[in-house]
């Protein structure tokens, strides 16, 4: 059954089949909340608020985007929220520590890299982007979004996704250089 499909069974009273939605989505958005607020019980709590508002707002759902990229936006929301909540110095960057450890079997920016080191480069290095940046890198190569759908997950025109990624790519490839000689982006 497709999301589309299972999503019309839940609009028509169907209830029990949102559990369906939330197997098949589960990692990504949990992977999604660990790269932005760190790994264990805060990205757990970010999910399950995420799927909590999903089910709550599925009524409205209209279908003009793509189930994952409506529910992509709802994860961003609630990480955003959550950041912003939760401010405090050094909570975030030893929860990014733990959440470099995340493993989403669908995407790894880091994968062909030399060793773990240079992956502990890269991830801190995408850790200390500001948030506007580092959640276009996020959606692309971790969440594996076109453009376009992150365009829609952020809610800004596709230009802006592009010129925000080039400038991330250019911080990224500066950083790597300044910290180790080198680096791929």
């Amino acid at each position: 059954m497709t999301d589309e499909e299972i999503i019309q069974r839940v609009q028509k009273g169907e209830t029990r089949h949102f559990e369906q939605l939330v197997r098949r989505h589960k990692d990504a958005v949990y992977g999604m909340a660990a790269r932005f607020v760190g790994r264990g019980p805060d990205a757990e709590d970010v999910a399950q608020e995420v799927f909590l508002k999903t089910f709550r707002s599925l009524a409205g759902f209209k279908g003009e985007a793509k189930f994952s990229t409506w529910l992509y936006r709802i994860t961003f929301n609630l990480c955003t929220d959550w950041l912003r909540r939760n401010r405090r110095p050094g909570r975030r960057a030893a929860a990014l520590d733990e959440a470099r450890e995340v493993a989403d079997t669908r995407v790894d920016l880091e994968a062909g890299l030399l060793d773990e080191e240079e992956k502990r480069r890269v991830g801190s290095a995408i850790d200390a982007l500001d948030e506007h940046y580092r959640s276009v890198v996020v959606l692309l190569y971790y969440q594996k979004l076109a453009y376009e759908e992150i365009a829609a997950v952020l809610g800004v025109p596709v230009k802006t996704v592009e010129t925000r990624l080039y400038r991330a790519r250019k911080i990224l490839r500066e950083a790597l250089q300044e910290n180790g000689g080198g680096g791929r982006t």
